[in-house]
């Protein structure tokens, strides 16, 4: 990890100078961990530990891949800039050279010209002519001042006008190539300094990409050598997610089991009830006829008179004598009630909800698994309830349910219900126990596939797992 460590931290830094803060940086990985840790709550802790490294690796190796790509991006714009400006650079040093040139040629024709109007002079001179003071011509400097010793004599340029305009307009020539190459010249020393210092960091920019291309190749292998790992786990976190299929098929196969059972002597008790209430029927019926058969008994008693003492000793030693005794023998006795109860289950955890019921995508396997019951992240100890009012079927443990405990609630609106709590430190209750609903029956813990204490609440609804907050 201490390679993974540093080079995130030099990935982060590089993300940073250009935008990306750390922490922000820092708060998504922990963001990607967290689902990471959230999908494998029921894998093994070996293979949530090598999911979590993956995890890590795979964030890692991503924003060293985005800084190098970013630098690299960096380190071509500023490759094009300096291939522009070297066109450019020598570009100006063409101008240059062609302005310097110019300016040569300017002080040559302008020292024609000086030579020429100083031999018109010295002739003028020669002659004793007003042109004495045009003798400065020759050695004026610049155009403004030839035009101000121009002026101490009209008479010459009456005469020799076109020389000396000729004269001015060379040394005005000379002195705009001047200024066009000293522009020239500032603006090429500029443009040289930007081109070095985009040189350097065009450099730094190429030493920085081959320093993160060191980093990313370090990641690349850390991060094979942590999918291997996860791999690995993975291959026991498939096998184990197997199990738990095959506990949940056994366990909807011997609750359908009960639920035939259960019916099935539901049915007998009312095919006794229907047989007991046909019995009373004929026994009603029956005593209807003897009531009968005693009228007539008695009709015939007055026409025999010699025979009736004999025939009512018969009756008083039967029990059906004149004041015969009623039948106090109440009928009755009702079986258990039957409480048709409506939903209104509580929750076996006072915690918050977790993970939900439903598919995920497994950070290693790549494939959809069902988280197939309601996670409630309560602490190692906390006390588990009973749901609802129920009988406990089944205790026991599993090699990826942890300690487990089923509770048949019998028909609840309708429906058989069957809840099923995973991962306890330990139960209190057992089977064949009768539970009241909110009861305590157990402790919360992370027994079994489990990373951390949480309670792992399941339904069945007519031997069928469902999603358990599609009941509650």
């Amino acid at each position: 990890m201490a390679l993974a460590t540093a080079a995130l931290t030099g990935c982060l830094t590089v993300s940073a100078a250009v935008g990306d803060p750390l922490d922000d940086k820092h708060k998504e990985l922990q963001q990607q961990i967290s689902r990471t840790q959230q999908d494998m709550n029921e894998s093994s802790q070996a293979a949530s530990d090598a999911a979590v490294e993956l995890t890590r690796a795979e964030h890692e190796l991503s924003a060293a891949q985005a800084a190098l790509a970013k630098t690299q991006q960096e380190a071509q714009v500023a490759a094009d800039k300096d291939a522009a400006m070297a066109v450019k650079l020598r570009q100006q040093r063409a101008e240059l050279a062609q302005a310097k040139a110019a300016v040569a040629k300017g002080r040559q024709n302008l020292a024609k010209k000086k030579a020429l109007v100083g031999e018109i002079v010295r002739n003028q001179f020669q002659k004793q002519t007003s042109l004495m003071p045009l003798a400065v011509l020759t050695t004026s400097s610049s155009a403004n001042d030839m035009e101000k010793r121009l002026q101490l004599s009209q008479t010459m340029l009456d005469t020799n006008q076109s020389e000396f305009n000729d004269l001015t307009a060379l040394q005005k020539k000379l002195d705009a190539e001047k200024a066009k190459q000293a522009a020239l010249e500032k603006q090429v020393a500029a443009d040289r300094a930007a081109a070095a210092a985009n040189l350097q960091t065009k450099r730094n920019l190429e030493a920085q990409a081959e320093t993160q291309k060191a980093t990313v190749a370090g990641l690349v292998k850390q991060r094979e050598s942590a999918q291997a790992a996860a791999d690995k786990a993975a291959a026991a976190d498939k096998a184990h997610y197997q199990n738990l299929q095959d506990e949940d098929a056994a366990v909807q196969k011997r609750i359908a089991e009960r639920i035939a059972r259960e019916k099935a002597e539901a049915a007998r008790r009312a095919a006794a009830a229907r047989a007991k209430a046909a019995a009373e029927a004929r026994a009603r019926a029956a005593r209807e006829r003897a009531a009968k058969a005693r009228s007539k008994a008695e009709a015939e008693a007055a026409r025999a008179e010699e025979r009736a003492a004999e025939r009512q000793a018969n009756k008083s030693h039967s029990g059906g004598g004149g004041g015969g005794s009623s039948d106090n023998s109440g009928g009755g006795g009702g079986g258990g009630s039957d409480s048709s109860a409506h939903h209104g289950f509580v929750y076996p955890a006072d915690a918050p909800i977790t993970s939900p019921y439903g598919m995920r995508l497994h950070p290693v396997l790549h494939i959809w698994k069902l988280h197939d019951g309601t996670d409630f992240g309560a602490a190692c100890g906390a006390p588990i309830h009973a749901p609802y009012d129920g009988r406990v079927a089944e205790k026991y443990f599993n090699a990826g349910y942890g300690n487990r405990l089923l509770i048949d609630h019998g028909k609840v609106d309708g429906h058989y219900i069957t809840t099923a709590m995973n991962h306890a430190i330990r139960y209190t209750v057992g089977v064949g126990d009768h539970v009241n609903k909110g009861q305590v029956i157990g402790y919360v813990g992370t027994t079994g596939y489990s990373t951390g204490c949480h309670m792992h609440l399941m339904v069945y609804k007519d031997g069928n797992m469902i999603n358990p907050m599609s009941w509650y």
